[in-house]
């Protein structure tokens, strides 16, 4: 059977100035892991919740284009598709994500457990949480899903999830995803003891070990923005050189933290050295990042190079 890589969580429409565009960080992360799994024979899917109703046909239509299994995406005939009203003020965005919607509702059905089961990673967050129902539901998969990898890709975007949700997530992990920031907060809110360092990134990576220890932790894989991906096991630190790619006209950064994050969970599925995850996950970033959008498919001789590795 195909190894398979499995996203949670929200699948939504960010309402920009200039028109709606699907989204959300589980659902780029599950059609990041399922163009780069293709690849190399892993199949992904992704446990979300949809209205019935025409954002959530957007959506639909928008996965039929990717090689993503859809068959655990729920259609809700009560709540309305989830959607983040986008403004940008100053060419900075800010956002108000919808309340009580279909993500908040995920049920925990017979397809859903038996996906879960067959997991062999689960990517979760900290926003598709914020309703009990939906909580509930992906305690109960992280349960069933024995023998996947468990990655906590921790969003500490307002509005802040609380500290209690996060360390309950952190202790179902054994990796954690953030980015440098995000360490940062985490050694301030969890009130970990880490002496003065020379830098930023020693301080990141004091706190990461002290994160391991106390979470026991597998490994925590963490962001510098344009200084790329850093993967750590204890105090042993992986990085590699970010690639320098053409940029596509009106390209943006959007995806592009999910993107390497499909990068690791594929990559430690199939028991990929960390400089060959670390290098794979720094070249989905920049890609990303040099298109528009978060699910531009990656080139074609990328994908064959990614086999013939």
């Amino acid at each position: 059977m195909s190894k398979l890589v499995l996203g949670f969580g929200e699948a939504l429409v960010d309402v920009l100035p200039s028109g709606e565009v699907v989204g959300g960080a589980p659902l780029n992360f599950s059609v990041r892991a399922a163009q780069l799994g293709q690849a190399v024979g892993f199949t992904t899917a992704l446990i979300s919740r949809i209205g019935s109703d025409a954002r959530g046909e957007k959506i639909l239509q928008h996965l039929r284009h990717t090689p993503l299994d859809t068959s655990a995406i729920q259609v809700d005939a009560t709540h309305p598709s989830g959607f983040v009203d986008v403004t940008l003020e100053d060419g900075h965005p800010s956002y108000v994500i919808g309340e009580q919607v279909a993500w908040d509702h995920i049920a925990f059905d017979d397809s859903v457990a038996q996906i879960a089961r067959r997991s062999s990673a689960l990517c979760f967050g900290t926003l598709s949480q914020r309703c009990q129902t939906t909580r509930q539901t992906l305690a109960r998969c992280l349960q069933a899903a024995d023998q996947a990898i468990k990655i906590f890709d921790v969003n500490l975007r307002l509005p802040h999830p609380p500290i209690e949700l996060i360390e309950e997530s952190l202790r179902h992990a054994d990796v954690l995803k953030c980015n440098e920031e995000e360490l940062l907060l985490l050694c301030d809110w969890l009130h970990l003891d880490v002496a003065d360092r020379s830098s930023d990134r020693d301080i990141a990576v004091a706190i990461a070990i002290q994160l391991q220890q106390r979470f026991d932790l597998q490994s925590v894989f963490w962001t510098r923005g344009a200084s790329g991906c850093m993967l750590q096991r204890g105090a042993q630190v992986t990085s590699g050189d970010v690639p320098q790619l053409p940029q596509a006209p009106q390209a943006d950064s959007v995806g592009a933290g999910d993107a390497a994050s499909a990068a690791l969970a594929v990559g430690l599925v199939a028991g990929w050295s960390d400089e060959r995850i670390v290098a794979l996950a720094n070249y989905c970033g920049a890609f990303a990042a040099s298109q528009r959008g978060a699910t531009t498919p990656f080139p074609d001789d990328f994908l064959h190079k990614l086999v013939a590795d």
